[in-house]
């Protein structure tokens, strides 16, 4: 998977599991920035992300991914390190 298709895959996964339009999901787009980010979302968000990618993510990189780009960013380094 191309690192766009990625990208573009991770947008789609955070407007279904928070039911946003994949519009607003963009660089500044955070746990901070949405109300539909809340605690429980998040723990399907990671359900949804390690499912759809084939990763489990460890205890602080699931404290860590409250932010498009942190997902992003975590998924790049797991998934070309792993290629």
């Amino acid at each position: 998977m191309s690192d766009e298709a990625r990208t573009a895959r991770v947008r789609e996964v955070l407007a279904q599991v928070l039911d946003v339009p994949a519009d607003d999901i963009g660089p500044a787009f955070s746990a901070s920035s949405s109300s539909a980010w809340t605690s429980l979302n998040h723990l399907m968000l990671i359900s949804q992300l390690e499912g759809e990618f084939g990763v489990v993510f460890s205890n602080q990189e699931i404290r860590e991914l409250t932010s498009f780009t942190a997902i992003v960013e975590t998924l790049d380094r797991r998934l070309d390190s792993v290629a």
